[in-house]
């Protein structure tokens, strides 16, 4: 192995110095992704997405040889703006912007501080490095839904009938239920980080990537359709005795397999030598003219890098403590009844909206000549990690809710006092009973059902100051 040139010593150490110190002062980030591969299924990817990206630099290592490393001071400007990012997820409460802003610093700073012809030559291998990110949960009501669609219609096609109410089928056999682990989000986010990499490797031309990049990111949706479809088909024709157990599972990984390998020997037909690029031609480099001309700027680089990367954290920080002035603990009493209708104690179901983590919450039911209804509230007042409103783990129904599902959801908009309200409407079921439910959100003075709309308000930086105010 041939020695690190002299000239690559110093903004090589500056780099790792930087990429580390980033790691440090946003480990709160990274304990929290770290966390999520190790105990998500979906995600346990993401710690071999780092020493995926390190090999491919490392392919490169006789074409970085002849590079002259140089900072480029622009690179400041965009690293600027992923503070800004980051503030915005932290304020918001949006764990996934922190994240993607967080692999965005790091990327930057590498370009800041080896400049951008190093960049380009290693750019696919630090761009990788966001596919560690954990993504995708918020696609997963719209998968399985169409992993649904796509059952129904291949049930009926192939002459079963089966009536459909929401994710819930029910067919002369037995039923079945569409949940989260049907939405085939685990294939789509394998099969996309691997097929961007293949792609990467076993092509040259932009138009052969781009191509297998769509296929590996359509192949698995459709694939997952066709799998859901054959396994209520085995179960259906086995009258309920295959495909209803862990043998769920295994077809679906086995299938999911085959698939995949179906794919890339495909891809393997069309695949174009490709070898590490290298530069044209070797740099005449003065190492010790290097030195003296690229010292200073180098240091300064560093030092901007270092003290924009504290910004977020110190005025977060600023916040935390300006916030910590108020008192968290704190309740709310539900309304007392109106125009009628009675608060009556006993519960009018034994649903409850799945929103963990409010400051405070009640629920209270009413009666007015026969009618009845049920309001919960939850409040969500000095949001934190753990206790934020807008999240993917706050629902109406989970997936894993073995009494109530959700069979529905539609728009609406009602007039409460000259007011008008936007709402979502579900129907929710269970074995014995079916409840009509209107959910929105109310963040900075405003109706809204929208949850990106809801993030946006959330992350406003004119309510950042209404939070260190008391409630």
């Amino acid at each position: 192995m041939k020695p690190i040139p002299t000239f690559w010593r110093l903004p090589l150490l500056a780099s790792v110095f930087m990429v580390v110190m980033l790691l440090v002062i946003y480990r709160s980030v990274v304990g929290f992704t770290v966390t999520l591969w190790a105990t998500n299924e979906t995600y346990a990817h993401g710690f071999l997405i780092p020493l995926i990206s390190a090999w491919l630099i490392w392919r490169q290592r006789e074409a970085l040889a002849r590079l002259q490393p140089k900072p480029n001071a622009w690179g400041i400007l965009p690293f600027a703006l992923f503070c800004v990012f980051w503030e915005l997820g932290y304020q918001g409460g949006t764990i996934v912007v922190q994240q993607y802003a967080l692999v965005g610093l790091m990327v930057i700073s590498v370009w800041t501080l080896l400049g951008t012809e190093v960049f380009r030559q290693i750019m696919f291998p630090l761009l990788f490095l966001f596919f560690a990110v954990p993504f995708g949960e918020s696609f997963i009501p719209a998968m399985m839904n169409f992993t649904a669609d796509f059952t129904v219609a291949a049930l009926r096609l192939t002459g079963i009938p089966v009536y459909r109410e929401g994710n819930f089928l029910t067919l002369p056999t037995g039923n079945w239920s569409v949940v989260e682990a049907c939405s085939g989000l685990r294939y789509l986010v394998a099969s996309m980080t691997l097929g961007v990499l293949y792609a990467y490797l076993a092509y040259r031309s932009t138009k052969r990537r781009a191509l297998f990049i769509i296929a590996s990111t359509l192949v698995p949706i459709v694939a997952n359709g066709l799998r859901a479809y054959m396994i209520v088909m085995l179960g259906h024709l086995s009258g309920m005795r295959l495909a209803v157990g862990v043998d769920h599972l295994i077809y679906g990984w086995v299938f999911f397999g085959l698939v995949m390998l179906l794919l890339f020997w495909v891809g393997s037909l069309f695949r174009e030598e490709n070898t590490p690029a290298s530069s044209t031609a070797a740099l005449n480099i003065n190492p010790a003219s290097f030195a003296r001309s690229s010292k200073v700027p180098l240091g300064l680089s560093v030092l901007l890098i270092f003290v924009l990367a504290l910004v977020p954290q110190l005025y977060a920080r600023y916040l935390d403590e300006k916030l910590g002035l108020a008192p968290l603990a704190f309740t709310v009493s539900p309304p007392a009844g109106a125009d009628s209708w009675q608060a009556e104690p006993p519960p009018l179901t034994d649903w409850r909206p799945h929103y963990l983590g409010s400051r405070a919450s009640f629920a209270q039911s009413y009666v007015n000549r026969g009618r009845s209804i049920s309001l919960f509230v939850a409040y969500y007042r000095h949001q934190s990690q753990g206790a934020t409103l807008i999240t993917s783990g706050n629902m109406l129904v989970t997936s894993h809710d073995i009494f109530w599902g959700n069979i529905g959801e539609t728009r609406r908009d009602i007039q409460i006092a000259g007011e008008n309200i936007p709402l979502n409407e579900a129907i929710l079921r269970s074995q014995n009973a079916r409840l009509l439910v209107w959910q929105w959100y109310w963040v900075d003075g405003q109706w809204v059902i929208n949850p990106y709309i809801a993030k946006v308000l959330e992350a406003n930086p004119e309510s950042w100051m209404g939070r260190m105010m008391p409630p």
